[in-house]
């Protein structure tokens, strides 16, 4: 992917303003991107404690990230719920996850198979637990319907799916009534590239956030 202009794309997250690069994709379509692994100690300080605080309502006993790009998502929100423990969802069959419980991914990007895997030994974490999934971003929605219909599996209850961003409105569909369940801090465009430059498109985007809003019980 190369960089187009207007090269960058100035998203809030949690009040903080944040400049994405803009990717091409194809000849039409580009991408904000937020790479969290790139964006220094702070950054993820900050999005794990406002993460932590739209949630910290519910009380939940662990939280559950995927790899790679939300492990430390879920680092940062245990630290700052109290929690020692976390457990993630992986994305390749490593030598110690012969017998995982598998999830496929039903991706509507890509034609190739994917799956998440959960480790067997982890399963005691989650069992009967009430459980928050986190990501950095929320796209398509395919990922995080996966990641809860595998924690549903374990056997944990599903109280929220958050993330630092949300992309577009297609995850809505995606997710079902589970939808609801979503918090973010912050929402990005899709968008067509016209005339060489990246252009939002306005209807990707959703009045403001009731994704930001705090999660309450009851």
């Amino acid at each position: 992917m190369r960089q187009i202009a207007p090269e960058t794309y100035t998203v809030s997250v949690a009040g903080h303003r944040i400049d994405l690069p803009v990717l091409e994709l194809d000849d039409q379509r580009a991408i904000a991107l937020l790479m969290v692994i790139d964006m220094g100690l702070r950054f993820g300080e900050m999005v794990g404690r406002e993460i932590a605080a739209l949630c910290a309502p519910l009380r939940p006993d662990i939280v559950v990230g995927s790899a790679t790009l939300g492990i430390p998502v879920a680092m940062e929100v245990s630290r700052h719920l109290g929690l020692d423990q976390y457990v993630i969802l992986q994305k390749s069959p490593k030598f110690h996850l012969a017998d995982a419980l598998v999830e496929p991914v039903r991706s509507i990007t890509t034609n190739m198979p994917q799956k998440l895997l959960l480790d067997r030994r982890q399963i005691a974490r989650l069992q009967g637990r009430r459980v928050v999934v986190v990501d950095d971003v929320i796209a398509t929605g395919a990922s995080m319907a996966a990641s809860m219909r595998l924690v549903r599996r374990a056997g944990a209850e599903v109280l929220a799916a958050l993330s630092i961003l949300t992309e577009g409105q297609s995850w809505r569909e995606a997710m079902g009534p589970d939808a609801a369940l979503v918090r973010s801090l912050g929402q990005i465009p899709h968008f067509r590239i016209e005339g060489g430059v990246a252009r939002p498109d306005p209807d990707s985007l959703a009045p403001v956030a009731p994704e930001r809003r705090a999660l309450r019980t009851g």
